[in-house]
């Protein structure tokens, strides 16, 4: 397992007096885990309606003043997965939804939705220094059992645990994320909530988010180009962002199998390999990483090495903004009147705010990379000099120019740009100080799982773990390990962690004959040594039209 830098996004806010602080931290947990079969039938041709129009509308339940609704739009299961949140100097607090499952069956079982009601005052007005804000993910490609609070998922897993939320823990990149503020206080009796979809670290499933309700303008800053319910959609539906990544940048079932591979990662044994080599059930791309996620997987360099020496420093620091928290010096804010002036500061941009009394105007500020020359404006929204549709004049405040990929590397596959995630996701936020942070004041929100479906295969989720015995014999010679790990057998172990026989190091070689409560798994698929109780969630009753 490794940690990953909390990210602190910062969104300045059109016409609003001061900046607005939207902290995310978040404790990645790289715990790439097994599945067995993807389906996905072609019915990408669904539109987004007739996902979302059949869905009730739930109200908060007292003392909440917000809920929000998971809705799984894909033809396979999903787990739906929410962190656990709080206010700084608080104990964090975990949620579950009103169906009492994270299980979120597919498009037309009845059960695609969960229903989440936003505790107050614990999950509300998140934006201090030291809270932890609310995050909403799907999971795929799980094998997972309630009544262990297990789960393996190929993308969003949580440290191998089902509850994320009762866990305390967050799903591993490369996974779509939401991230709130939720309830924040604003004067005369207003209260707003701030969002965004998060794909800092790179994407799963596309995502948006819907207000149902709320006020069809910013009631607090008329001028604002950021209210959500002027916004939405916030990706394009239908489209999915990883039949549109770079090889160098996806992440594909084969490379999770536990055999090195061209890309440098390390041998992850998570998905199952068949006689043959392959994964079972079949390959396909499960994410898709960002600039910053894919020198940030499985670990970074650390803030010690060399951009000069390793260009994946370089990379690294330049493309996640990375800098140390003080005492340390900073390496953004130096005064500027070119880009030239900045290069040593990790190649930002001279940020020019055409405001002599800002104090950043005229400062090395970090920035977005894009790999074409020039970005169309409904792709790269909100980008410098923008013409604000509210107040008919160009913003030069919501972020600094962009920089191409050129200016980084001269190697095409180092680089995807910003603009390939924005392709299919014009508003999703991909780099640190991304404006893609909305408002709104709606009663209920909708983050909306693949909405308009996608074609790309997907590893469909299903409960209960395989019996040891049914992994390949070539492959993890359960034969040899049945008996090696009898004493365990015997003293009642239930699972196990299968390792490949046929990999080299660092993958263990040796399986883990009993795995305990704390221990994710994250080295091998979990297996069982003997058949268990598999609970399948009973159909939700039908929904009242």
């Amino acid at each position: 397992m490794s940690r990953l830098r909390s990210l602190i996004l910062l969104q300045r806010w059109a016409g609003r007096p001061g900046k607005l602080i939207l902290i995310s931290l978040s404790t990645f947990m790289f715990s790439f885990l097994f599945q067995l079969v993807w389906t996905v039938p072609g019915h990408a041709q669904h539109l987004p309606d007739q996902c979302l129009d059949p869905l009730p509308t739930p109200t908060p339940t007292p003392p909440s003043h917000r809920v929000v609704q998971l809705v799984n739009c894909t033809y396979v299961t999903l787990l739906g997965a929410a962190n656990a949140a709080g206010q700084s100097d608080q104990e964090l607090v975990s949620v579950l939804p009103r169906e009492g499952t994270w299980v979120m069956g597919p498009l037309g079982s009845g059960r695609n939705v969960l229903t989440i009601d936003i505790p107050s005052p614990q999950w509300e007005d998140t934006q201090k220094g030291g809270s932890s804000g609310p995050r909403f993910w799907a999971r795929t490609g799980c094998k997972y059992e309630i009544q262990s609070d297990r789960a393996q998922c190929e993308t969003g897993d949580c440290g191998g645990k089902y509850d994320c939320s009762e866990a305390k823990l967050v799903g591993q990149p490369p996974v779509t994320a939401s991230e709130w503020i939720f309830y924040q206080p604003f004067p005369n009796n207003q209260f707003q909530d701030h969002l965004d979809i998060t794909v800092v670290d790179g994407a799963s499933l596309n995502m948006d988010i819907q207000q149902v309700g709320g006020s069809a303008t910013d009631p607090v800053n008329p001028g604002s180009a950021f209210w959500l319910a002027e916004n939405y959609p916030l990706t394009k539906h239908g489209q999915d962002l990883r039949n549109q990544c770079l090889d160098s940048f996806a992440l594909k079932r084969s490379e999770l199998m536990g055999v090195p591979h061209s890309k440098g990662w390390p041998s992850l044994g998570y998905v199952i390999m068949d006689d043959n080599g392959q994964p079972k059930g079949g390959d396909s791309t499960v994410g898709c990483f960002s600039n910053c996620g894919r020198y940030e997987f499985p670990t970074n360099p650390g803030f010690d090495c060399d951009p000069n020496v390793n260009p994946l420093c370089k990379f690294w620091k330049v493309f996640c903004t990375v800098q140390r928290p003080p005492p340390f010096p900073p390496v953004y804010g130096g005064k500027c009147n070119t880009d030239a002036d900045c290069a040593t500061a990790q190649l930002s941009a001279c940020w020019d705010l055409h405001d002599p009394k800002s104090p950043l105007n005229k400062t090395c500020q970090p920035r977005a990379f894009i790999k074409n020359q020039t970005c169309s404006p409904d792709v790269c929204t909100f980008a410098y000099g923008f013409i604000n549709p509210k107040t008919g004049r160009p913003d030069f405040s919501t972020q600094p120019p962009a920089g191409n990929c050129t200016d980084v590397t001269n190697d095409p596959n180092a680089c995807i740009g910003d603009d390939t995630v924005h392709q299919v996701m014009p508003k999703g936020l991909t780099w640190p100080n991304d404006p893609e942070v909305f408002g709104g004041d709606a009663p209920l929100y909708r983050v909306i799982f693949a909405p308009g479906n996608t074609l790309v295969p997907i590893t469909d989720s299903t409960a209960g773990f395989p019996l040891c015995s049914t992994l390949s014999e070539v492959q993890y010679e359960y034969s040899k390990w049945v008996q090696l790990c009898a004493n365990d057998i015997n003293s009642g172990a239930v699972f196990a962690v299968a390792h490949l026989m046929t990999a080299i190091p660092p993958v263990p070689a040796n399986w883990s004959c009993k795995l305990l409560d704390a221990d994710s798994g994250a080295t091998g698929p979990i297996c069982r040594w003997k058949q268990g109780p598999v609970f399948i969630p009973a159909p939700s009753p039908p929904r009242p039209h």
